[in-house]
């Protein structure tokens, strides 16, 4: 009775330690320069990118972005147009879609500090730091940012 009992303590310890997952401050100064480089941290408006994407809202927001951070925000009876929109002329859904777009692919991102990944996964997708095309983005917002954008944005929470 005693063996079993172990292996369960044993067995949440590690379980505890595996469930991991990261969290981004909604008002970073990271995020804040990303938005004012982006759009002048202004809601409304859209533009087209270098890749031709149609990009709307505080962050440039572009429906691809909204997809693969599965569309939050998105209600029963709004069509993923309208929701897409929707969350990108609302600052605080359009940062959580960019927190996690950066959290799902910033192990693509080693050796890079956590603004830097934000910005460039954001500006170039799944591969935005392998892509030397979003380095002028990048050095945008971290000359914007200044010292502030070396603050840690990740940190892990255990559940």
């Amino acid at each position: 009775m005693l063996i079993p009992a172990t292996l369960i303590l044993l067995l949440i310890s590690v379980t505890s330690q595996l469930l991991m997952f990261d969290k981004v401050e909604d008002d970073h100064p990271c995020l804040l320069s990303m938005c004012d480089q982006d759009s002048g941290c202004v809601p409304l408006g859209c533009s087209v990118d270098q890749f031709e994407r149609i990009g709307c809202g505080y962050f440039r927001l572009n429906i691809y972005q909204f997809q693969q951070c599965y569309q939050p925000g998105k209600k029963d009876e709004e069509t993923e147009n309208e929701a897409w929109m929707n969350c990108a002329q609302d600052y605080q859904c359009s940062a959580s879609c960019i927190r996690t777009l950066a959290s799902k692919f910033r192990v693509k991102c080693y050796g890079k500090s956590d603004c830097e990944t934000i910005a460039r996964i954001h500006d170039g997708g799944a591969n935005g730091c392998r892509d030397r095309g979003t380095i002028g983005y990048w050095k945008r917002v971290r000359d914007s940012c200044g010292p502030e954008c070396n603050k840690p944005i990740f940190t892990r929470h255990f559940y």
